[in-house]
């Protein structure tokens, strides 16, 4: 799930025909109102309980568009509590291997929630709606993301980001040049927008740059390094 880098997650294992599937609607309001904030919902169908999801994912998923209008990703049919347990739900129900909790999936519609930089963060039961506060909470409290995070390859030039401020006001970086390469580092927005230069340079040290992003709106962000012999971009997540 390494493309979720950077949003916050909500997984849920779904079933076309169960007494929670209305929450579907609730689902998509849920992901039409925050989806802007770097937000997704993931939807298994699974047929593990009370088999109430019997069909192939074409049926399953034009059932979903078809009924409840559904606009999140639905993925594959999977299996979450038998001996065929999809990884993903392995994880999520895991302390040894979430590093967080153990979590049993009890029913249709558990929903759990991911951090933007792929940390367990709870697991809710089936009654608890989607629009709970305590979910809408968390999608819009402080991003938090990885303490170190490379964004280049270049064995002589590494390129770190360690720092992102509480308030969200900065973002830090160090920068290892070992061959006084020019290195840039450039952001734009989640449409390619270039808007501003974070670091341009070629001095021989480790040095920490920080970079003000209290004038940035709220959104989705792509971090550009570069040097002559490589280039890496990550996504960067700023909720205010």
């Amino acid at each position: 799930m390494s493309q979720y880098w950077g949003k916050k997650v909500m997984v849920v294992n779904t079933a076309s025909f169960c007494g929670y599937t209305p929450q579907f609607t609730d689902l998509d309001s849920l992901y039409a109102q925050y989806h802007q904030y770097n937000f997704e919902i993931i939807g298994f169908p699974c047929n593990d309980f009370g088999s109430q999801d019997p069909h192939d994912d074409s049926t399953i998923n034009q059932f979903c568009t078809g009924v409840y209008g559904v606009t999140f990703q639905m993925m594959s049919k999977i299996a979450t509590i038998s001996a065929d347990t999809a990884p993903v739900y392995k994880w999520l129900q895991r302390q040894d291997l979430n590093g967080v909790s153990d979590a049993h999936v009890a029913w249709n519609f558990n929903k759990f929630l991911i951090d933007e930089a792929g940390h367990w963060v709870a697991h809710y039961l089936s009654p608890v709606s989607p629009l709970d506060t305590a979910i809408t909470n968390w999608i819009m409290s402080p991003s938090v993301v990885a303490s170190v995070h490379s964004i280049s390859s270049d064995a002589d030039n590494l390129i770190q980001l360690t720092t992102i401020n509480s308030d969200n006001s900065s973002i830090s970086f160090i920068i290892n040049n070992q061959n006084a390469q020019k290195i840039n580092i450039r952001i734009y927005s989640s449409d390619g927008k270039f808007v501003n230069t974070i670091y341009s340079g070629n001095s021989i040290a480790n040095q920490q740059i920080n970079f003000n992003v209290s004038q940035l709106s709220s959104g989705m962000y792509f971090i550009k390094a570069s040097t002559n012999k490589s280039e890496q971009t990550i996504k960067y997540a700023l909720v205010k």
